[in-house]
C-alpha cells in the first residue's frame, strides 16, 4: 500500500531527474482531498515557490472541458450524434478528399459520406497532413488567407472552422482516427447550438458553478505574473526555458486582445480548478452541490468508440497501451494490457507541457498534476502516478 508520503518522494524525483522548476499535484476520492501538494518553483531561477496560486497552461486538457460543453449540449437535445454537421455549419454539406494516384500524384474528389457529430468527437476527421497532400496545402492556404497565424491574426473559432471545410479531408469521415481538428469543429457547433462563444458557454456552464476562478482562454489582471515558468528538455539532456510553441510565441494565443479561443488547447487553468473539473467526471457529474452534467450522459462519454484498427492508430503513443478513445476522452479498457492497477473506464487526457487529469468513477478517484515540461515524456510521469495513487485505496 502506498502512503501520501511516496507523492512526495514521487513529485520531487520528477523535479529533480528531469531537472524542473516544480510540480504539484492534488488527488481527491469522492469530494474528500486525499491529497495535495506542491514541489519546487514557478520560475527555473527558483525565486519564487509553486503552490495553489500558480497557473499552469494544459493544452490538450482543454479538450476534455470542450467535449464536456458538447455531451452538454447534446444532453440538451440540441443535437444528436449521428447528425450531419452541416446541420449546424452549412459549409460541410459538399465535401473533398485527397486521393493519393497510382503514379504518387494527388487528385481532389467529392466525399462519399457525409461529416457527423460522432465524427467530431471521436476524432474521425482527416484535416491534418504533412505529406504534400492537397490537405497539407490546403490548411495553408485558408489560414493565410484568413490572416495567418490564428493565435496571432485576430479571426474567431469560426471564422477558422468554416474556412477549413474547403480543405480536402486526408479520408472518408469515420474511417480512420487521427488527433486533429475534430473538437475544434465541435466547438464551434456549440457555439451556433448554444448561442453565445465557446469561451463564455464554459464560463456560465461549467467554470461558475465548479468554483473555477483561474480557468480561461484569455490573461487576466495578474495572470501572467503567476504563469509558470514552461521549460524544455534538449537532446543534450539540458533544460533550458521554452519560447514557442508550433511556430508561434509561447503564449501568444492568451493574449488579452485575442479572438481566437482554441477548444484543442487554449486554457489556462490550476491544479485545483482541474481537480474541481476532474472530480466532478468521478463524481458523476455534480460537485459540491452542483450538477454540471448527468451521469448517464458521462457514462456515454467514456465509453471506446474506436474500432480495432483505429485503436491501433490511436496506441502509436506509448502512454495510450490499454486505452480507447470516447467522445473527446482517452478511456481505459483493459487495465492488463495497460499494465496499470486503475479501474476499467478510468478516463481523461493530458497537455503538452505535462499537465495531466484522470477520473475514475468507479472509485471516485480523481487527480490533477501540473508540471511544465514541453512534450515530455508522458508515460515516464503519469504512469508513475496512477500506481501510486491507486495504490492509496
Amino acid at each position: 500500500m502506498s502512503t501520501t508520503k511516496d507523492l512526495d518522494r514521487l513529485l520531487r524525483s520528477f523535479v529533480e531527474k528531469k531537472n524542473l522548476p516544480g510540480a504539484g499535484l492534488s488527488v481527491c476520492r469522492g469530494e474528500e482531498v486525499l491529497y495535495e501538494n506542491y514541489i519546487g518553483s514557478r520560475d527555473m531561477a527558483g525565486k519564487t515557490p509553486m503552490g495553489p496560486e500558480t497557473l499552469f497552461r494544459i493544452h490538450s486538457i482543454t479538450k476534455a472541458v470542450s467535449a464536456l460543453c458538447g455531451m452538454m449540449e447534446f444532453e440538451r437535445g440540441a443535437f444528436l450524434m449521428d447528425d450531419p454537421v452541416s446541420a449546424y455549419l452549412p459549409e460541410y454539406k459538399e465535401l473533398k478528399l485527397s486521393v493519393k494516384q497510382p503514379d504518387g500524384t494527388w487528385a481532389v474528389e467529392d466525399s462519399k459520406t457525409p461529416m457527423l457529430m460522432r465524427h467530431l468527437f471521436n476524432m474521425n476527421v482527416g484535416f491534418y497532413a504533412h505529406d504534400g497532400s492537397p490537405t497539407e496545402t490546403g490548411l495553408r492556404d485558408v489560414h493565410e488567407q484568413l490572416g495567418g497565424s490564428k493565435f496571432q491574426a485576430g479571426y474567431s473559432l469560426g471564422e477558422e472552422i468554416r474556412a477549413l471545410a474547403k480543405v480536402p479531408m486526408l479520408f472518408e469521415p469515420g474511417s480512420r482516427w487521427q488527433y486533429g481538428y475534430g473538437i475544434s469543429i465541435m466547438g464551434a457547433v456549440v457555439e451556433v447550438t448554444s448561442g453565445m462563444s465557446l469561451g463564455r458557454f464554459m464560463e456560465e456552464k461549467v467554470f461558475a458553478p465548479l468554483g473555477m476562478k483561474d480557468t480561461g482562454f484569455r490573461f487576466r489582471p495578474g495572470w501572467r505574473e503567476r504563469m509558470a515558468e514552461c521549460v524544455m528538455h534538449k537532446r543534450d539532456g539540458s533544460v533550458v526555458k521554452c519560447e514557442s510553441l508550433l511556430g508561434d510565441p509561447l503564449d501568444s494565443m492568451y493574449r488579452e486582445e485575442g479572438a481566437y479561443e482554441a477548444p484543442d488547447a487554449g486554457l489556462i487553468s490550476s491544479v485545483r480548478d482541474i481537480q474541481a473539473f476532474s472530480g466532478m467526471l468521478a463524481c458523476g457529474g455534480t460537485w459540491k452541490g452542483e450538477k454540471i452534467i448527468g451521469r448517464k450522459t458521462l457514462e456515454m462519454m467514456r465509453q471506446n468508440l474506436l474500432t480495432a484498427d483505429m485503436l491501433k492508430e490511436f496506441r502509436n503513443s506509448p502512454e495510450m497501451k490499454g486505452y480507447g478513445y470516447g467522445y473527446g476522452v482517452r478511456t481505459l479498457m483493459d487495465p492488463v494490457s495497460g499494465l496499470t492497477n486503475g479501474s476499467a473506464g478510468e478516463f481523461g487526457w493530458e497537455g503538452a507541457a505535462g499537465a495531466w487529469m484522470m477520473a475514475d468513477p468507479v472509485d471516485q478517484l480523481s487527480a490533477s498534476f501540473m508540471i511544465q515540461d514541453m512534450l515530455p515524456d508522458a508515460k515516464y510521469y503519469n504512469d508513475r502516478l496512477r500506481s501510486v495513487i491507486y495504490g492509496l485505496l
